[in-house]
C-alpha cells in the first residue's frame, strides 16, 4: 500500500511540476509578445515621428524657397507707379506718352508692345513673322548671309548673330544646323522673311523690320522703339503692328519701357 501511494505521490508530484512548467512556459510566451507589441510600438513611434520631421523640414524648405522667389519692386518703380491704376486703359497716344513718363531707367530704354493672345485653337501652328515699319526701332541687330564658311561655324557653336538669311537653295545644306539653330530660334524660315531668293538686297529691309515669335504663355514681345523717339513716330510704328496682326485674337496689349510699369492698350 504504502509503494502504491508513494508512486501516487510521484505521479502527483511529476503533474504538478508539469502543470508549473507549462504556466511559466505560457508566462513566458506572453511576456515574449508584450515586449515584442512594445518593440513594434516604439517602431512605429519612431518611425511616426521621423515622418512627421521629415514633412516639418519639408514645408520648412518650401516656404523658404517661396520666400526666396517673392521679389519686392524697387523704390523708384513704387515712386512711378504711386498714383498710377494699373487696370486703367489708354489710347495708344495717351500710352505712349504715359510709358515716357513713368520710365525711370538712366539709359534710352526700349519700349515694347506686349500682346496677350488669346487661348489656342486645336491645330493651330506657332505664331511667327515679320512686320515692316515706318520708322527705326533703335534695335540693332546682326545679320549674316548663310554660307558653307557659316555653316562650319555653326557647327562648333559660333552663332553670334540674330538673324540668318538664306536663299532656297541653301536651306538643304542648313538642315545639318538645325538642331543648334532651332532651339535658338535662329533657323530661317519663309514666314520670317528670311528665305529671300536675294538675301543681300534683304538686309537692308531687315532694318526697318520687326520680328514677333509667341513664347510658351502665348505672349508677343515687340519693339516699337526707344523712349526718347518722337512721340509721332512711335504712335505710328505701334498702330502699323496692330494692323498687321489685327487677325489674331488677343486678350490684352500693354506698352512697356526697360525700366517702368507697363500701361494698357485700349484694343
Amino acid at each position: 500500500m504504502k509503494k502504491k501511494e508513494n508512486t501516487e505521490d510521484k505521479i502527483e508530484g511529476q503533474n504538478t511540476e508539469d502543470r508549473i512548467e507549462g504556466q511559466n512556459t505560457e508566462y513566458r510566451i506572453e511576456n515574449t509578445e508584450e515586449k515584442t507589441e512594445e518593440k513594434n510600438t516604439e517602431n512605429n513611434t519612431e518611425n511616426t515621428e521621423k515622418k512627421e520631421k521629415k514633412t516639418t523640414k519639408a514645408k520648412k524648405s518650401k516656404q523658404s524657397k517661396k520666400t526666396t522667389i517673392k521679389k519686392t519692386k524697387s523704390k523708384k518703380y513704387q515712386e512711378s507707379v504711386k498714383d498710377f491704376d494699373k487696370r486703367k486703359e489708354f489710347t495708344v497716344e495717351e500710352a505712349v506718352e504715359k510709358v515716357k513718363e513713368l520710365s525711370y531707367s538712366k539709359f534710352d530704354g526700349t519700349i515694347t508692345l506686349d500682346i496677350k493672345l488669346s487661348k489656342a485653337k486645336k491645330g493651330e501652328e506657332a505664331i511667327r513673322g515679320t512686320i515692316k515699319v515706318p520708322n527705326p526701332t533703335g534695335k540693332t541687330q546682326k545679320v549674316v548671309i548663310a554660307s558653307d564658311e557659316i555653316i562650319e561655324k555653326i557647327k562648333k557653336g559660333q552663332t553670334d548673330f540674330d538673324i540668318l538669311l538664306t536663299s532656297p537653295e541653301m536651306m538643304p545644306k542648313l538642315g545639318q544646323v538645325a538642331k543648334i539653330l532651332g532651339p535658338k530660334g535662329k533657323m530661317p524660315n519663309p514666314k520670317d522673311g528670311t528665305v529671300v531668293e536675294n538675301p543681300e538686297a534683304a538686309i537692308k529691309e531687315i532694318e526697318s523690320t520687326v520680328r514677333y515669335r509667341m513664347d510658351a504663355g502665348r505672349n508677343l514681345h515687340i519693339a516699337v522703339g526707344k523712349v526718347s523717339f518722337d512721340s509721332a513716330k512711335l504712335v505710328e510704328n505701334i498702330r502699323v503692328i496692330l494692323k498687321a496682326i489685327i487677325h489674331l485674337k488677343k486678350d490684352s496689349a500693354t506698352l512697356s519701357p526697360t525700366m517702368g510699369v507697363g500701361v494698357r492698350i485700349a484694343l
